[in-house]
């Protein structure tokens, strides 16, 4: 069955996506995902759009399967044809999660998360945010086809590209050109953290 690439240019095409997003990190599970979700689907859904409605340097690719028109793979890559971290600003804060220690937890790994990339990708770049394939059409290419939509503009406008993998990308990012730089340990630890703070982390 053939696949079709296109990028996001209405506000109706996103929801198919951000359910493929959901379904693709829930299995296999992936913790760090998580800090991301609020206090519905509809309103992490409904966040994910206007972040990027907001944020020129976004584009939302996505694969359909043409026989069924159904979307099957999602990304967002963030073109910077200037440095964004040129002024020093506080990485972004998990403000759309309810107080608590799940919060808590959230931010210090947020907080990590973003301070990486404020400290290895002062320049121009490409940026590859979130990658995914549902899990009932993995292995069929359109992982390929999304990446090489990334590498295609990144020769276009000459710039370099980053991604940060999890082990199950990391050899399709690989094949692409990508080469491992440096690994990311997330730790939420605090001083003096609180018995649910304790709790939320080993969980």
């Amino acid at each position: 069955m053939p696949l079709k690439l296109h990028e996001l240019t209405t506000d109706a095409e996103f929801p198919p996506i951000h359910t493929v997003e959901v379904a693709a990190f829930n299995d296999p599970f992936f913790g760090f995902f998580e800090t991301f979700k609020g206090p519905s689907l509809d309103e992490f859904c409904a966040r994910q759009l206007e972040w990027h409605k907001g944020d020129p340097s976004s584009r939302w690719i996505y694969v359909t399967d043409e026989e069924t028109g159904e979307v099957i793979a999602g990304t967002q890559w963030n073109i910077f044809e200037q440095n964004p971290y040129a002024k020093e600003a506080e990485p972004m804060a998990p403000y759309w999660l309810p107080e608590g220690a799940f919060k808590d937890v959230a931010s210090q790994v947020l907080y990590q998360f973003l301070s990486n990339r404020t400290a290895k990708m002062k320049e121009p770049h490409i940026l590859n945010n979130f990658c995914f394939v549902h899990p009932k059409h993995r292995r069929r290419g359109a992982g390929r086809l999304m990446m090489q939509w990334g590498a295609d503009k990144a020769d276009e406008l000459g710039l370099p590209a980053y991604v940060e993998a999890t082990d199950d990308g990391l050899q399709l990012y690989k094949e692409y050109g990508f080469k491992v730089e440096s690994e990311l340990s997330l730790d939420p630890s605090v001083e003096n953290p609180s018995e649910d703070f304790i709790k939320t982390e080993a969980e």
